[in-house]
């Protein structure tokens, strides 16, 4: 019988060791990359769950528990992160065992829905869907100056200042979906994560922030939040500060905050960003909708039988195809009656990826 255990705090380094080997990363990656959930003083041993053979770690997945809000209502999700086994111990159906454990544990403590990033065709078989409505929009100087964006605003770093992030935390709230982060996890973030640069501008009128990930040419802006009329003036005045024509934007598609970067824009794409599981179908429709949302429709999961609803008039499907109506993007499936609540306003922002 296969044995399912959680690590224990002395194993540190054997575990960093393990993930490295097993996804072929550099030394130190995971802790750079992660330090808000892989450095000593953050990892959850509890929520590690490895299989051994020899004495030896074969396989490895991470259950990254996070409270997530939209429209003020609050629920907890279950991240899935670092589901790895070692090349030496492949082809034994570690994974799988590890997969199904988790997806139950996550189950029985009732969270919602569970969320990762990865191949479809791997987490297709588990019931994860790729889905959700993001917008990568991409802003040159030229499509600010031809929009009629011309205003430059002073631009500051990230110097270590509490004060600063516990303003970043406030404004970030004010968005309709977001992940609760401590000021600790923001401060892990931007004094540890490497390629993670924290910029930001500070008027008589108001106060606004960005960050950016990767270095020079490469840089993209993953987060901005704050007043909005000085997103694009901050925007531009850091491509003239990183004497670059322009860069790529990740933002919601879906809240009206995304016209005033699209105004700008020169290109923009609409796509999905997460993968998600179904994990309570009554949980996660009353976290997207509401306590008052009704419907006269029976919902129905076909693989779990769950079901939502009063009425007798049946709708059911299976629950991958469930996850593309609930999060998007496509329309197209999506019943006639539930249009008039759709797309949800929620987001996985990109610092909360794990």
């Amino acid at each position: 019988m296969i044995h399912i255990e959680n690590p224990s705090k002395k194993e540190y380094e054997s575990i960093m060791q393990f993930l490295e080997e097993s996804f072929d990363h550099s030394r130190g990656f995971f802790y750079h990359t992660f330090p808000q959930v892989m450095s000593k003083d953050t990892l959850d041993y509890e929520n590690i769950f490895i299989i051994r053979e020899n004495k030896k770690i074969a396989s490895l997945i991470c259950i990254f528990p996070q409270t997530i809000v939209l429209n003020g209502r609050k629920t907890t999700i279950g991240g899935i992160g670092s589901v790895s086994t070692h090349p030496d111990f492949r082809s034994k159906g570690y994974m799988k065992i590890l997969m199904d454990f988790c997806i139950e544990e996550m189950k029985r403590r009732n969270y919602s829905f569970s969320i990762l990033g990865g191949d479809r065709q791997r987490y297709n078989f588990w019931g994860y869907e790729t889905c959700g409505t993001g917008a990568s929009i991409t802003i040159t100087q030229r499509s600010c100056e031809k929009s009629g964006m011309i205003e430059t605003v002073p631009t500051f770093r990230y110097d270590g200042s509490i004060e600063i992030l516990e303003k970043i935390k406030q404004v970030h709230e004010k968005f309709p979906c977001y992940v609760e982060r401590t000021i600790h996890w923001l401060k892990k973030i931007f004094d540890e994560r490497i390629h993670t640069q924290l910029y930001f501008t500070k008027t008589k009128t108001g106060f606004a922030y960005v960050v950016a990930v990767g270095e020079r040419t490469e840089r993209k802006i993953v987060e901005i939040g704050g007043d909005n009329k000085l997103w694009c003036p901050l925007i531009y005045s850091l491509l003239k500060r990183w004497n670059t024509n322009g860069v790529e934007v990740l933002f919601p598609a879906n809240i009206p905050e995304t016209n005033v970067l699209i105004k700008h824009a020169s290109w923009f794409i609409i796509h999905p960003f997460c993968m998600i599981k179904i994990l309570s179908f009554k949980e996660t429709i009353t976290f997207l909708f509401g306590q008052d949302f009704q419907t006269n429709y029976l919902l129905k999961v076909s693989e779990t039988k769950e079901v939502f609803g009063s009425g007798d008039r049946l709708i059911e499907f299976d629950e991958k195809k469930w996850v593309r109506i609930l999060f998007g993007p496509f329309q197209s499936e999506t019943p006639d009656f539930m249009k008039k609540f759709l797309p949800s306003q929620f987001y996985w922002w990109f610092l909360d990826h794990i």
